[in-house]
């Protein structure tokens, strides 16, 4: 596994971790504001935890090299 193979994982656990605390953001400060602040992080790590790092496990050193 080589460096930006970890790196990438690393990204990806901290979308996973930001997701989680979306959820329980409006949880311990139950408002509106954090609700809607909950929410719209919770729509922005998910795209890109979609973009990122869905479906890459076996592709991605072919999709990222630039060496053909």
């Amino acid at each position: 596994m080589n460096r930006s193979e970890l790196l990438r994982r690393r990204r990806c656990r901290a979308l996973q971790f930001a997701i989680l605390l979306g959820i329980l953001l409006p949880l311990f400060q139950p408002s509106w504001i954090t609700l809607g602040v909950g929410a719209a992080g919770i729509v922005v790590a998910v795209g890109l935890y979609l973009r990122e790092c869905r479906g890459q496990e076996g592709e991605n050193s072919m999709r990222r090299d630039t060496h053909a």
